[in-house]
């Protein structure tokens, strides 16, 4: 730091760091192809950076001040609410003094008005975003109160981003990649010829089974609850899950599904999965049980 430690930073220099910070935001904004948002428990929109407009086609001032639920699909409302206010049970009586932070990930359909060549997949005018971040907290103790202390909910901090698309034709796949068609309740209808270097199975050995079928039975849940929020908005990220291989062992997974519709009815046709395989096969040579008696129970009308 030498001379300039301690020195006074005139107000000219102080505007050119912020302004500085200010570009370097942006920059890792458009970096992250996505958009922060700050919103409070009320669902009033208090921040959300200007880089929503390529996401959404709506601009920073239109969505500023706000409520959330004027963007948000109506079915995902109450979805919505429980994110910004629900609190984990003892959370009072556990808590430390100071902020707390709870994290949060989940899918919302947001309203999106860009033309459809550059709005992605959209179905309804709404489009699906994935959503992480954290609720925030701040713990208070009160002198001469009936009550110990109290919790003052700030508000959710997040990032939102559009899942990948859907077509295979719009995905560079890698060597660590396949793809697979499936029914609406996953059994597998088409498999490209990846799936056999990456897993041992060749695609014939795998049509017509449900892809439940083949994931490490710790792990048959989190896919559970992914598979639900596709039939609910259309798209999902999965949860990282271990799927088993031939040879045995399993390897770790990571899948970007969607729903395809039918073009004359408009109804869901099948399901479109890109699968990225992060590793390579744990556990080669060990047999690990399939998880084949799980039955899938959502029926279509939980589909869109």
């Amino acid at each position: 730091l030498g001379n300039q430690w301690g020195a006074e930073v005139s107000r000219s220099e102080r505007a050119d760091v912020a302004g500085g910070m200010r570009e370097l935001g942006s920059h890792l904004l458009q970096t992250l192809d996505g958009f922060v948002f700050v919103v409070a428990s009320d669902a009033k929109i208090m921040y959300i950076s200007e880089t929503a407009s390529v996401q959404l086609g709506l601009s920073q001032v239109e969505l500023t001040g706000n409520s959330l639920y004027d963007y948000v699909h109506p079915n995902d409302h109450e979805e919505m609410q429980a994110i910004l206010t629900q609190l984990p049970e003892g959370l009072q009586q556990n808590c430390a003094h100071g902020e707390i932070e709870i994290a949060r990930s989940f899918f919302v359909r947001m309203k999106c008005v860009l033309a459809k060549r550059n709005a992605g997949l959209t179905t309804g005018g709404y489009k699906v975003l994935h959503c992480s971040g954290y609720l925030k907290l701040k713990h208070y103790s009160l002198e001469n109160a009936p009550y110990e202390s109290c919790l003052q909910n700030l508000g959710l901090v997040a990032v939102g981003h559009s899942l990948p698309p859907s077509s295979i034709t719009e995905i560079k796949m890698h060597i660590n990649m396949f793809m697979f068609r499936a029914q609406l309740d996953f059994k597998m209808i088409f498999l490209d010829s990846r799936v056999s270097v990456l897993t041992g199975y060749e695609p014939q050995e795998l049509i017509e089974k449900t892809l439940y079928n083949f994931v490490h039975v710790a792990d048959v849940m989190h896919l559970r609850v992914a598979h639900h929020q596709l039939l609910l908005k259309g798209q999902v990220t999965t949860k990282y899950y271990r799927l088993l291989c031939k040879g045995g062992g399993w390897v770790w997974v990571q899948s970007y599904a969607t729903i395809v519709h039918n073009s004359r009815s408009s109804r869901p046709h099948c399901v479109v999965s890109v699968n990225y395989v992060l590793t390579d096969i744990h556990e080669r040579g060990v047999q690990v049980t399939h998880s084949a008696r799980f039955v899938c129970t959502f029926s279509n009308e939980d589909s869109l």
